[in-house]
């Protein structure tokens, strides 16, 4: 059912360089008509406006690509509109991400004047031959300035590190670590390096050009990660993100949580309910950046695949989100979606072995992953979905 909050996702598709890792839609371009883009952001937003109506706008996120890229008057003209359409609450999260480089660095006291209230700064690693692995562009020492720079002027800002890299051992991850954490950010995810295909490194990787750390050296990172960040006054809220008390990301939340979002963009992703329609809509944006131009010129919005999403598949994302989360799945999050509670939707039953070998905890109204489970996440949550009550999904 529709609901008065919702997130939104803008996507600038443009970076600097393509990292090898990536999978993310972003290109290199030598030019940019900033010109066009304002106008197809602006009939994005005026025809998701149509079909929602009225919203409070609880959070908003550049990503990207590398949106700190973004002249200050393109970032200010988009704000200035979703404020035409929709009601911007007063506490709203208002993201940017940036790289660590001196020149975007510079940017982020106008970034703030225009009403950005965050920032989310790619740093990857704090030394410089993983950086250049990485095919970072900054230096460790660029990482260092641009936090500085970033604590002077944000109140909230964040910052992702990739560990699990290539030679890393578990002293050498728990130094960098110890290191980040003094620089005192309020917010840090920290992700394990993972083989996407269609990325350079899955190339390179096939063809042996580097290995990683087995499984169960990866694991321990996993373990040690999470020991030091508890110890350092940081709750793990999510698999990969960890954050002071009140700061935990209020947009990467909405995702978890099942909340409504719309992302416009070439490629962005949604999932919205459309005014008078019980299903909740899956839309995709036409990812190719001039594509998505000449679409919205065309026909006033660059749509390349909408869709109902079923009731089953509805509650398989919510419990897929939802299950990386610390405290799990709750009945607040289902209620918005469903008719029945969890304990009707789902065959408890069936999950006693993982509830006695302590990998889950349920009741009637809620259902999470222990400490124990969490190396085995993504395995739970496919058994997890098949103890659906298929017929009780209302």
């Amino acid at each position: 059912m529709p609901t008065e909050n919702i997130s939104i996702y803008i996507h600038y598709p443009f970076c600097k360089s393509k990292c090898p890792y990536c999978d993310f839609n972003s290109h290199v371009s030598d030019y940019v008509n900033y010109d066009y883009f304002i106008e197809s952001y602006k009939k994005e937003l005026n025809s998701f406006k149509e079909n929602i109506g009225n919203k409070n706008v609880v959070s908003i996120y550049f990503g990207g690509g590398t949106p700190s890229l973004m002249p200050i008057d393109l970032v200010k003209n988009i704000l200035a509109h979703i404020s035409k359409l929709f009601n911007i609450k007063t506490d709203c999260e208002i993201t940017l991400e940036s790289n660590p480089t001196s020149f975007e660095a510079k940017k982020f006291l106008e970034f703030k004047k225009i009403g950005i209230n965050r920032i989310s700064i790619g740093i990857q690693a704090l030394n410089d031959n993983d950086l250049k692995f990485l095919g970072r562009q900054h230096s460790a020492n660029d990482s260092i300035k641009t936090i500085e720079k970033a604590a002077n002027i944000f109140t909230n800002f964040s910052f992702d590190l990739i560990y699990s890299r290539p030679n890393q051992s578990i002293k050498n991850w728990e130094e960098e670590l110890k290191f980040a954490i003094k620089f005192n950010s309020n917010h840090m995810s920290l992700y394990q390096l993972t083989i996407e295909k269609g990325t350079q490194f899955y190339k390179d990787f096939i063809n042996k050009k580097f290995t990683l750390p087995n499984e169960d050296l990866s694991c321990e990172m996993f373990e040690v990660t999470n020991e030091i960040m508890k110890n350092s006054g940081y709750n793990q809220y999510e698999i990969s993100n960890y954050s002071k008390k009140n700061f935990e990301s209020i947009h990467n939340n909405c995702y978890w949580k099942g909340y409504d979002y719309i992302g416009i963009g070439p490629g962005a992703h949604s999932r919205i309910y459309f005014l008078n329609d019980k299903y909740r809509k899956e839309i995709i944006m036409t990812y190719d950046p001039k594509n998505w131009i000449n679409s919205i010129k065309n026909k006033g919005n660059a749509i390349q695949k909408i869709s109902n999403i079923s009731k089953t598949d509805l509650l398989k994302e919510l419990l897929l989100m939802g299950l990386r989360l610390e405290d799990g799945l709750n009945s607040e999050m289902v209620k918005i979606h469903f008719k029945n509670k969890l304990n009707k939707m789902i065959n408890f039953d069936k999950l006693k072995k993982l509830i006695d070998n302590n990998f889950l905890e349920v009741s009637e109204n809620n259902i999470k992953i222990t400490r124990n489970g969490r190396n085995l996440t993504n395995s739970i949550i496919s058994y997890i979905c098949e103890c659906l009550n298929f017929d009780k999904i209302d």
